[in-house]
């Protein structure tokens, strides 16, 4: 029989056996390569790869035509065979812990590791149990041999990769192609023969070739027996479906539905290029067999004198079909595929999988969809399922490309960074949300909330994450309300309370002169200087006059090189004759070469001889000047007066790694001046850190508080756009963006948001919910549905270009729960 060329198109690919008689021959791979490319039958070769997920679920209507003309379009590029496939994938317990749990480093966190461990473990099981979705894009082609396939590979990937990044719309960003190396695609074949076994097996193709082993021996079921419609594998049973019959209207929510059903499932999208040329002449073939039909009946008509009567409305309506879809390849320039869906599913036993086979059958019938089983062929719909490439069951439709492009594979981005911090479960995937914001570009975050919102419990959950992942930084909170006491006590923290009964003192004007030289010395003082003007302008509620300023900053410059002078000297880095002598005060304690100095380490030296506001007031009135003395009245308060608890050597260990500024107990008249001192401090620590290569996270609770008392959002804005060079991370933690968007706050809000990459977003009332909407125009409007009066503990993870909607809601009976729950009434402790 002579096929036409189109007929050629819908020929099935011959199995590489014939006859299934051992668990080796379920697969038609002839060879494997190192790359990660399969020899196939007939001279085929293809090769697989891994993409990210795309956000489609969450955008609005408009966004989601867009995404879709660009799916198509990228599938144009496509020069070969292709298929893409939806697989949820069982993962054993033991790879599961090795993915997604923190594991355990034997040091005195390994408590706060084990209980965040049971919290992911409960989450993931609910949601996922067990499984994970990915989305595979294989390529297959012709060629000589491997060399060729691999020459061949090579030119065409690198087109079709940047069409799938270039997919990038407002508030979606592209789609990245990864190539999956031959470990990888030999692990999901294994991991499929092998579902349910909880083996820790990983293919290693070195060691096959190294130990001569044959790789279709290792991948290849225990046991697997063919029935018409079903097979069974290892004790398991399973089911391959195609859709034989689609709907008029197709909806891009499809894959989706069907991914939903939670089994081990492969969906599989197989695409035949159908040249333009060739479905025409199909077109033409049919039209002239239809058309002739058409006379035939017209003619039997008249010869029966019904001379009115035209043809049969069914032979009609498919003559204006066919001239339809004619006229629609001549007005539009799109590309046409055969295309072959499948579904392959597993199940424990056959009650379950026709329990899970209803589910699906009910999902495609609410999209009209019909299923039938690939029958008496179930080892070629493994073959054509599971992304080989190949083709061994067909059951085609001619489909433009925007027509393939409705069956979207994309659902939901993911954030899913290697040693990152836990954010909850995606909302839509159900997958976990692990990510780490030293890979941004900008580390700053906010966290927003209305009250009762979570915002607490997710910020504290943030920190103490960190604080076990990140093992060498240092997390300093900044807390109002005394929040974070408790945990501080957990992790045997620091707190700092500016409250002069506890007897808890810091000298804001340490300094560390460790590896400063003379010419940089300008810098630190110009520093300390602007610091020192912002600490007396808080008290007096003025800036300082022009009489003022000159004689405050000449004894500023005094007192601090003079210090930086005598410490060289000290430490035997300077010369005993110098430009500036001994201060009077320090004699009594130390001469040049004491050894009581040199033996102090650097924080003990930054301690016991850095300057104190006693040193710059002693130094104004020793100047015997009316402008000196008048600045030296207003310094008075910080010596002799209510504020001399800041003219105190720090005695608190400011190397902890967790330290917490308690401002809960601090006086009215001295809290914005804490705040300016405690502003100070965290500079410092950011900029000592930044010099030993450490890392600092700095949280800010009441985050508008603070942004809201001009001298001290001076000093915030300045740290939140500097800090990122000195490897800082800054997180404002606050309730309403209305409450950050009072007068006073405007102008700060908009420099914050500029220089901010993360943001936490949970429930919003309307009117901040709309003020988000038009400051971070890169999130999609249909996602803030996600946090329109979301529940507790729920919202929008918004990750530089990725944003995904999370619940990190935790139960109440555990360790976690207990110590970062900040409701009225609830006993906290862990």
């Amino acid at each position: 029989m002579v096929l036409t060329e189109y007929a050629r198109t819908k020929l099935m690919d011959e199995p590489l056996h014939e006859k299934f008689e051992t668990v080796q021959q379920v697969f038609s791979i002839v060879s494997v390569d190192d790359t990660g490319i399969f020899e196939l039958p007939n001279s085929y070769f293809s090769k697989q790869y891994k993409l990210s997920d795309v956000n489609f679920l969450g955008v609005t209507i408009e966004e989601q035509a867009a995404i879709i003309r660009w799916f198509s379009k990228v599938l144009e590029t496509v020069p070969c065979r292709f298929s893409y496939i939806v697989a949820n994938e069982y993962v054993d317990e033991v790879e599961f812990k090795n993915q997604v749990l923190y594991p355990l480093a034997n040091d005195e966190l390994d408590n706060l590791r084990h209980a965040f461990n049971r919290v992911i473990a409960d989450k993931l099981t609910d949601a996922k149990q067990g499984l994970y979705q990915s989305i595979y894009f294989t390529l297959t082609c012709k060629a000589d041999d491997m060399k060729d396939a691999r020459t061949t590979f090579s030119t065409m990937d690198t087109a079709i990769r940047t069409a799938f990044i270039e997919q990038a719309t407002d508030g979606v960003s592209g789609s990245v192609m990864t190539e999956v190396g031959i470990n990888e695609r030999m692990q999901l074949l294994y991991n499929f023969t092998h579902i349910g076994l909880n083996t820790s097996f990983k293919f290693d193709f070195d060691e096959e070739v190294k130990y001569r082993r044959d790789w279709l021996n290792t991948i290849s079921p225990g046991s697997l027996r063919f029935e018409n419609e079903i097979f069974y594998m290892n004790g398991k049973v399973g089911k391959v479906i195609y859709i034989d019959d689609y709907p008029r209207v197709l909806e891009a929510d499809i894959i989706s539905k069907l991914s939903q059903v939670n089994c081990t499932s492969y969906i599989s999208v197989n695409n035949e290029i159908l040249p333009t040329e060739v479905l025409k002449k199909e077109l033409q073939r049919k039209h002239m067999k239809v058309g002739l039909k058409i006379e035939n009946e017209k003619s039997r008509n008249r010869n029966q004198h019904d001379y009115l009567a035209d043809a049969s409305a069914t032979l009609l309506a498919s003559n204006k079909k066919i001239e339809d879809f004619e006229r629609e390849i001549e007005d539009e320039d799109q590309k046409y595929f055969n295309t072959t869906i499948t579904m392959l599913f597993m199940a424990d036993d056959l009650e379950q999988l026709q329990s899970i086979e209803n589910k699906i059958i009910t999902q495609a019938s609410l999209k009209s969809i019909q299923f039938k089983p690939c029958f008496a062929m179930q080892r070629e719909g493994i073959n054509t399922s599971l992304g080989l490439g190949i083709q061994e069951f067909k059951h085609v439709c001619n489909m433009s490309s925007t027509s393939v492009a409705m069956f979207m594979p994309y659902k939901t981005q993911e954030l899913n960074d290697e040693g990152g911090v836990y954010y909850g479960i995606n909302q839509l995937s159900k997958n976990a949300i692990f990510a780490d914001k030293k890979r941004l570009k900008n580390r700053n975050s906010l966290i927003l909330g209305q009250s009762g919102s979570g915002k607490s419990v997710a910020a504290k959950l943030e920190t103490i994450c960190s604080y076990t992942v990140y093992t060498d930084d240092q997390f300093l909170m900044i807390d109002p309300n005394a929040d974070y006491f408790e945990i501080a006590g957990i992790v045997g923290g620091t707190v700092i309370s500016f409250d002069p009964q506890k007897q808890l003192f810091v000298n804001p004007l340490d300094v560390d002169f460790t590896d400063v030289e003379y010419s940089d010395l300008e810098g630190v003082i110009y520093e300390k200087a602007d610091f020192i003007q912002t600490l007396i302008s808080s008290c007096i509620r003025r800036d300082l006059s022009e009489d003022e300023l000159p004689v405050l900053n000449k004894a500023i410059e005094k007192v601090y090189s003079e210090n930086y002078s005598t410490r060289r000297q000290l430490n035997g880095l300077g010369n005993a004759e110098s430009e500036f002598v001994i201060p009077k005060h320090m004699r009594s304690e130390m001469y040049y070469g004491n050894e009581k100095y040199t033996s102090l380490s650097r924080e003990e030296q930054i301690r016991q001889y850095s300057p104190t506001l006693q040193d710059i007031y002693q130094c104004l009135v020793d100047m015997n000047d009316f402008h000196a003395e008048h600045v030296a009245k207003m310094m008075d308060t910080f010596v002799n007066g209510a504020l001399s608890l800041f003219n105190h050597r720090t005695n608190v260990d400011l190397n902890s790694r967790f330290i917490s500024f308690d401002l809960s107990q601090t006086q009215e008249n001295m809290r914005v001046t804490a705040m300016v001192v405690m502003m100070e401090m965290v500079r410092n620590t950011i900029r000592k850190n930044g010099r030993d290569g450490k890392w600092t996270h700095v949280y800010i609770d009441e985050f508008h508080e603070l942004l809201g008392i001009e001298c001290v959002a001076k000093f915030v804005l300045k740290l939140w756009k500097e800090v990122r060079k000195m490897s800082g991370l800054m997180t404002g933690i606050t309730q309403n963006m209305s409450d950050l968007m009072r007068s006073e706050n405007d102008m700060n809000l908009a420099q914050i948001f500029s220089n901010t990459e993360s943001f936490f977003l949970l429930s919003q009332s309307t009117q901040d919910k709309e003020l988000l909407m038009k400051f971070l125009p890169g999130i999609s409007t249909a996602m803030f549905a996600y946090v329109d009066n979301a529940a507790s503990g729920t919202g929008l993870l918004k990750m530089g270009p990725v944003t995904v909607p999370f619940d990190m809601v935790i139960k109440k009976n555990s360790e976690i729960y207990k110590l970062v729950n900040t409701d009225a009434g609830v006993i906290r402790g862990a």
